[in-house]
């Protein structure tokens, strides 16, 4: 039985653990992506404050400028994400015809946003009436459909915003992400009351089904830099982004640890079903079991060292878990979550317990 002092001692700890992992997170919004909670680093160290044009938290969606309109989507389209948050747009239109389409401040990666620049994507809509725009089928850049479905979507909402009507796309990504959401509700609370094998076996069906396959939504470095880079906007993405947070961060300090891998993560309950397919399984020595577990904090020492110095920071774009989303997923990325999800028949979550870098994180929590 713990004495008080030991319960005391373990406590603190996971308090220390607790603010150790939210110094990492935050230092590497600002090294990453420049800001912290929406503020610019530099803002931090001065007092003065950058006045620009292009304000991300501007409240006004159109600015009239002689016979230009300026068409800002920060407001209208809060709700709509790419891979790693909002794409806010701004929409020139000129005698009632868009002339250019300028994307503001976001966290998508450079290398896939680049791509919808290279492919002609951002110039679909030039000479188009915003009535036009609002129907005109665009279609998605290829490696980077995140991004792209984010920033069509983002066009036909400011459109359908300029002209008075509701745009027609927001509704399915409305629905993924609602659905995603009582998901995680479920996984985040049931487990806490119901100790019920048939119960986890739903879960982890709706996990990989909703949370993996249709809403794409997951715990990894690049939701977690982003949230902790952008000012609290008390939209639907944000919200779930908070909830699973609070699951892989917080719960730990009451006892809950790995709460987030066990019940939520769409790639360990996979892992997991897969598992129940093969009940034979390989017996690994405790020697290599401690081998591969050295392995995983090395690499995830490694890793996060890259992140911090800048020099093969792309891998945060490349984490496993974007296999679910197979449209614009890398062929390599779903190479490999194919041979984990095979292993995982053999080994009991090979993934989560000897490589996951999200996983070493929270571990840590």
């Amino acid at each position: 039985m713990a004495t008080p002092k030991l319960k005391s001692n373990q406590g603190a700890a996971r308090i220390v653990a607790f603010i150790a992992v939210f110094c990492i997170l935050a230092s590497l919004a600002v090294i990453r992506n420049g800001s912290l909670f929406g503020r610019e680093a530099s803002e931090y160290f001065s007092s003065a404050k950058s006045v620009s044009g292009n304000d991300l938290d501007s409240p006004t969606s159109i600015l009239q400028s002689g016979t230009q309109e300026i068409i800002n989507t920060t407001e209208i389209g809060k709700d709509i994400s790419g891979y790693a948050g909002p794409v806010p747009l701004e929409i020139f239109v000129t005698d009632g015809r868009i002339d250019s389409i300028v994307a503001l401040p976001n966290s998508e990666s450079t290398k896939f946003f680049s791509r919808l620049e290279s492919s002609g994507l951002t110039k679909a809509w030039n000479g188009k009436t915003l009535q036009e725009a609002e129907t005109l089928d665009v279609d998605a850049v290829t490696g980077a459909t995140y991004s792209s479905n984010a920033f069509i979507a983002n066009v036909r909402a400011g459109a359908a915003f300029a002209v008075g009507a509701k745009a027609t796309s927001s509704g399915s990504i409305s629905i993924a992400a609602i659905a995603a959401l009582i998901v995680i509700l479920a996984g985040a609370v049931i487990p806490l009351f119901v100790k019920n094998q048939t119960y986890r076996l739903v879960q982890q069906l709706f996990n990989v089904a909703v949370l993996g396959f249709w809403a794409g939504t997951f715990i990894d470095y690049a939701m977690m830099l982003n949230f902790f880079s952008r000012a609290p906007h008390f939209t639907l993405s944000f919200i779930i982004s908070l909830i699973l947070l609070i699951v892989g961060l917080i719960y730990p300090l009451f006892k809950k640890p790995n709460f987030y891998c066990t019940w939520i993560c769409p790639f360990g309950s996979l892992q997991e079903l897969a598992g129940k397919v093969c009940k034979k399984k390989w017996k690994l020595s405790p020697r290599l079991i401690k081998g591969l577990d050295s392995f995983r904090q090395l690499l995830w020492v490694v890793l996060l060292s890259l992140l911090y110095i800048g020099w093969g920071a792309s891998w945060i774009d490349y984490e496993i878990f974007t296999a679910f989303i197979v449209e614009s997923a890398s062929w390599i990325v779903i190479a490999v979550g194919g041979v984990f999800v095979v292993l995982s028949l053999f080994i009991s979550r090979p993934f989560c317990r000897f490589v996951c870098p999200t996983g070493s994180l929270l571990k840590q929590a």
